[in-house]
C-alpha cells in the first residue's frame, strides 16, 4: 500500500495519531512514523549484539615523580 491509502485508512479507522489527531493527508506522517520504527528496530538490534573481546598491545608504566 502507498503512504497516502495507509493515511486514509487510518482515518477510515478513527485511528488517531499519537497526539489524538488525524492522519495527513499526503501521507508524509506514516512515513515519518514507519522510518522512526525501523530506526528504532536497528538500533535495538545493535544493542543486544554481542562483541568478542580482544585486548592486545597491552603495556602499564609506572611513573615516577
Amino acid at each position: 500500500m502507498s503512504y497516502r491509502k495507509i493515511t486514509k485508512w487510518l482515518n477510515r479507522s478513527g485511528i488517531k495519531t499519537h497526539k489524538n489527531k488525524i492522519w495527513g493527508e499526503t501521507g508524509n506522517s506514516v512515513y515519518s512514523v514507519l522510518k522512526r520504527f525501523k530506526e528504532r528496530e536497528e538500533r535495538m538490534n545493535l544493542e543486544n549484539k554481542t562483541y568478542d573481546t580482544k585486548i592486545t598491545d597491552f603495556e602499564i608504566k609506572y611513573l615516577r615523580n
